[in-house]
């Protein structure tokens, strides 16, 4: 690592893939330099896979789930192990959480609660898979019927880049419970804490090839995607990425998952609490700079609601607090990279060119790093580009409406439908209208659970914004398989 300075006593893991039960030095693989978003510095440089490393990790993976006794334990011995995983990670937090500072952009205050999001999902399931059972089936005297849960086999687990822990946890731990075997491959830009993973669950005692972790870019997602001794791949990124992905799953029949893009609507009625309206909408529209897919960012207001929203908006975006990553006052951190910013900051012209008026920022600022300030765009159109594109920064737009059906109308005129939430007093009109909402989460003056990572909830989507659920014993369903049995008594 590069800025020693700036984590002293910071504990790396090797910067390699990890294969079989033990980091490796990829044949082929290139040395891929990290930059620290806050200063544009080197951060460190990891060793990427190469096909031999893939090729490597499918075999493990697949010897490891035909083979050894993991899928075959009870459900609580593998719990066990879980728990030894979720120890794991609360020993090491200052680690996880510098980690995911530094090489995500992320301020050290929210870094340390998605690790304690990922301490939780694998202290939950830890004890879920236990509470997964089959069924049986009346068929008459003469025959015995009952469904049996199985592992669904070797996983595919591609993680992406805005929340590299948490992300690698939602899909690691209910796969792990299940007794399968996985393949994680966290982004290239963002491989750091799930390397640090791997080493945490090697100490637990995981066994070797049940999980392997291949640092890597497109060309190790789409042999992951297209090998058919991989039976199936959960994916969360980008829409268009996704749709490669189900297409390359598709010639082996490979089960997939897929967590996509949003562009969420939050709902505010005249009547609403309008300073809470507003604090929620710099959470959700604001935090994690707004690269997430479940950022609420076309702000739906009612339009004689509108300067009171809009003032109360700002106001409370104001308060976010730029520094340094690993101050604890620290609330806003930085974009990515320089790429995306200049890609957000072209959106942002954009929507300005097609009428959108500024209420506050729209500026990259000077100095260092990758910022952007909080974004706000007012009198924002369903024709104007803000309004369906996904810009994934701190950019949120207003737009009026005059009646609950034009309310409904709006929010769901997008190819996206992952989440959204309603403000309202009359309770009534609120609960129309979360119904009518064509989105997978909603919420009623307040934030989506899954916005919380609360791990009992399912987390997903409907429309372009992906297939199936995360979270909860939901996720369950994608990591087992279901076997009828049939016993004839006569």
């Amino acid at each position: 690592m590069t800025r020693d300075a700036a984590a002293p006593g910071l504990s790396l893991p090797p910067l390699q893939p990890f294969v079989d039960g033990r980091f490796v030095v990829p044949r082929a693989g290139e040395a891929q330099g990290l930059v620290d978003p806050w200063t544009g510095c080197l951060l460190a440089a990891v060793t990427m896979t190469g096909a031999d490393e893939v090729e490597a990790a499918i075999r493990a993976a697949r010897h490891a789930f035909d083979t050894s006794d993991w899928p075959h334990l009870p459900p609580a011995d593998r719990g066990v192990v879980l728990q030894a995983i979720a120890a794991g990670i609360t020993a090491r937090m200052d680690d996880f959480a510098t980690l995911e500072a530094l090489n995500g952009g992320k301020p050290i205050s929210g870094a340390r609660r998605e690790v304690e999001g990922a301490v939780r999902v694998f202290t939950y399931y830890a004890g879920a898979m236990d509470k997964v059972f089959g069924d049986t089936i009346p068929l008459g005297r003469e025959l015995l019927d009952f469904t049996l849960r199985e592992p669904l086999g070797v996983v595919a687990q591609i993680v992406p880049w805005n929340f590299p822990l948490l992300g690698a946890s939602w899909k690691l731990a209910p796969a792990l419970a299940a007794g399968c075997a996985a393949i994680l491959k966290p982004a290239p830009l963002t491989p750091l804490s799930a390397l640090l993973l791997a080493e945490v669950c090697r100490e637990a005692g995981v066994p070797a090839g049940i999980l392997n972790v291949l640092p890597g870019g497109a060309e190790v997602g789409r042999r992951l995607a297209e090998d058919p001794r991989i039976d199936g791949i959960s994916f969360t990124g980008s829409t268009a990425v996704g749709a490669e992905v189900m297409r390359l799953a598709a010639s082996s029949i490979k089960r997939v998952a897929l967590e996509l893009g949003g562009k969420n609507a939050s709902v505010v009625f005249a009547d609403a609490d309008m300073a809470k309206a507003a604090a929620s909408a710099v959470a959700s529209g604001f935090g994690n700079a707004g690269q997430s897919c479940s950022a609420r960012s076309r702000l739906l207001v009612e339009r004689r609601a509108i300067p009171a929203f809009s003032s109360a908006f700002a106001e409370a975006a104001a308060r976010l607090r730029t520094g340094p990553a690993l101050d604890p006052k620290t609330s806003l951190g930085p974009l990515i990279s320089a790429a995306h910013r200049n890609a957000v900051d072209r959106n942002v012209a954009l929507a300005r060119e097609a009428g959108a008026h500024l209420v506050i920022g729209g500026a990259m600022p000077a100095g260092e790093g990758f910022f952007y300030p909080p974004t706000i765009l007012g009198e924002v159109g369903p024709d104007n580009p803000a309004f369906r594109a996904e810009i994934f920064g701190p950019v949120c737009s207003i737009t009026p409406f005059e009646t609950e059906a034009e309310a409904i109308a709006l929010a769901n005129d997008s190819e996206y439908g992952l989440n959204g939430s309603v403000w309202c007093r009359d309770i009534g009109r609120a609960l129309r209208v979360a119904r009518a909402m064509r989105t997978g989460m909603v919420a009623v003056n307040g934030l989506p659970s899954a916005s919380k990572t609360s791990v009992f909830a399912p987390f997903g989507g409907y429309k372009r914004s992906g297939i199936g659920r995360e979270l909860g014993l939901h996720a369950m369903d994608f990591y087992c398989e279901i076997k009828n049995v049939t016993v004839d008594l006569g």
